[in-house]
């Protein structure tokens, strides 16, 4: 699987930036079938939201369109710290994954907790 970037990440990430993304994605473990987010980082904003950057896979034959998600931080216990609705316009051709951010507003913050490596993102 390979990594792609959406035409405003290409335009404005360095070839340096690129690079370590797609290290990054390279020591992931795969997930077959289907649609899946990959957690890169969760970052705490200064306002109280969130910032979840996250892989976007697709592990399908198909290309995969996404027009509107619902995305879930979801911390070790199961327990939903962030749910949010996304418009967004962006196409992921079959077996390749790309990096997206979601930015959580303080109001769809369900805890003021840290960010863990263990939390894990939902998208529906």
């Amino acid at each position: 699987m390979q990594v792609i970037f959406e035409k405003t990440w290409e335009d404005t990430l360095s070839e340096q930036q690129k690079q370590a993304f797609i290290q990054q994605y390279s020591r992931k473990d795969l997930i077959n079938g289907g649609f899946t987010a990959s957690p890169i980082l969760l970052k705490k904003k200064r306002n109280g939201g969130l910032v979840a950057t996250v892989f976007l896979q697709n592990n399908s034959s198909v290309p995969l369109s996404l027009h509107a998600i619902t995305a879930h931080v979801i911390n070790e216990l199961g327990e939903t710290m962030a749910h949010e609705h996304f418009s967004l316009s962006l196409e992921i051709p079959p077996y390749t994954a790309t990096p997206w951010s979601f930015v959580f507003s303080p109001e769809h913050m369900k805890s003021a907790a840290e960010p863990a490596d263990t939390w894990s993102v939902l998208v529906n």
